[in-house]
């Protein structure tokens, strides 16, 4: 298979999984507006936000090295797949350590188990996920994260419109989901437990995975601070409410990171196969352009259609979302580029290169947010976010020359940077000719890409014709 089919292949199965799972997380916002108010919807999300840092915690990210070591040529993937269920066993005894030490802060005492029982299931289920990708089962891969969101929705539903249960309910789903979704994968992985012997071969996997893994946590920690640290200084410094708004203007933006999840996965194992290629920079430079054209494209829609959506698609309270979301589009894209740039680092196994840019973004990330905050309320924390995203892909920029050379600085997309920022602070023209601007700028970027435009226009067109 040419690299071209392979890398389309895998985007397909990737989009398969992630366009389903958020297209269900997406339709479920309404549902959680309108039974849960800004109150309880900023309690969950601070407590999902604590669980993000968790779970990496107590499985010592050891999914990560699952995926990455079985993609290497002529791995032991049977023996991979043992260390990863040895750590999921012991991540179950490091998960009982957070209950007490929830118990010491009062905004989530009194969800302190499911915010444990969440952190074990999630950890063990993302174990056997990681897996079935380093197994390169990516179909079954896709299946797995729409099982896990259907049953989140279905028994969201359940719990939160037929029992009333309201936040616990909210966990309940979460905790049942995880549960069935891990069973799921584990069967399609083929796992079987049996004793790990424990020799010199082992030990020195063991100690290489962990080598891998371990710097990984506190690069999750990191990104932790850049993604969700601001929501605790939001709750902390403006209100629990403020952070239940706050948490709407994150989803729209995170349709931005979808794509990024979807392409960068996909590449991650195009860049593995190709990394020996003679044309691997030229390979490279062609599909980083491609992607900056999608993104900019796509979050000039966005932010052209935001403030209208809205209004149809959250209950009136949570409108003022719309203010933040220009600083988390933007930053968003930028996360997006920064990820592509960093499969070098996968490739390499360069994990401290992860770890290093993402504690630059993260140390940016809190200064800001402790000057923004006081300063301009909730918009402070989203333009701390934006400005360190930022941050860490310019470091990126700069730290990845040394394994592959990509043209960041290439005038066309500099003048993209410029429209899409043009178009942020449009948005603050609260009215019927702001709207009508947006429109027109949404119309120049499409002219400043027009070539990679049609290019896509002719290749769907022509799909349509051959299925007729």
């Amino acid at each position: 298979m040419n690299r071209g089919k392979y890398l389309a292949k895998n985007t397909a199965l990737f989009a398969l999984g992630s366009f389903g799972t958020k297209m269900i997380s997406f339709f479920l916002v309404p549902l959680y507006t309108n039974v849960l108010n800004t109150g309880e919807y900023g309690t969950v999300d601070l407590v999902m936000t604590i669980s993000t840092v968790l779970a990496p915690i107590i499985t010592f990210n050891i999914g990560e090295a699952v995926m990455r070591f079985c993609l290497d040529k002529g791995a032991d993937q049977k023996k991979i797949t043992d260390v990863g269920v040895l750590f999921s066993l012991i991540s179950i005894f490091l998960g009982a350590l957070i209950l007490p030490v929830s118990m010491l802060f009062a905004p989530i005492k009194e969800y302190g188990i499911y915010l444990t029982v969440y952190c074990v299931t999630s950890g063990i289920s993302q174990i056997f996920i990681f897996n079935l990708r380093g197994l390169e089962k990516l179909l079954d891969y896709a299946i797995t994260n729409i099982i896990h969101t259907f049953l989140i929705a279905v028994f969201n539903i359940v719990f939160l419109l037929g029992l009333r249960w309201g936040i616990k309910g909210y966990f309940t789903a979460y905790i049942l989901s995880n549960c069935l979704t891990a069973l799921y994968a584990f069967w399609r992985g083929n796992v079987k437990i049996h004793r790990l012997a424990f020799d010199h071969e082992t030990k020195t996997l063991i100690a290489a995975m962990v080598k891998y893994s371990i710097v990984l946590v506190p690069n999750s920690f990191m990104w932790w601070i850049m993604n969700s640290s601001d929501r605790i200084m939001v709750t902390s410094m403006v209100g629990i409410a403020a952070n239940g708004i706050y948490a709407i203007s994150y989803k729209v933006p995170t349709l931005l990171s979808t794509f990024s999840n979807i392409f960068n996965q996909a590449w991650s194992y195009s860049a593995i196969k190709e990394n020996d290629s003679e044309d691997i920079n030229d390979y490279s430079n062609t599909v980083y352009k491609r992607m900056v054209a999608v993104l900019s494209v796509i979050t000039a829609g966005l932010l052209m259609i935001m403030k209208p959506f809205l209004m149809v698609y959250v209950e009136k309270s949570y409108y003022e979302a719309w203010k933040y979301t220009p600083y988390l589009l933007v930053g968003f894209l930028f996360l997006t580029l920064g990820t592509f740039l960093s499969t070098s680092y996968t490739v390499n196994k360069d994990s401290k290169g992860f770890l290093l840019s993402g504690s630059f973004g993260a140390i940016i990330n809190i200064i800001l947010n402790f000057i923004l905050i006081p300063i301009i309320g909730v918009s402070g924390a989203a333009l701390a976010t934006c400005i360190s995203y930022i941050s860490v892909y310019s470091f990126r920029a700069v730290h990845t020359q040394k394994y592959i050379q990509i043209d960041i600085l290439y005038k066309k997309h500099l003048i993209g940077y410029a429209l899409i920022l043009g178009m942020c602070f449009t948005m603050f023209l609260d009215n019927l000719y702001g709207q009508l601007i947006l429109i027109l700028e949404f119309v120049i970027v499409l002219l400043l890409y027009k070539d990679f435009v049609v290019m896509m226009m002719e290749i769907v067109f022509r799909k349509v014709i051959k299925r007729h």
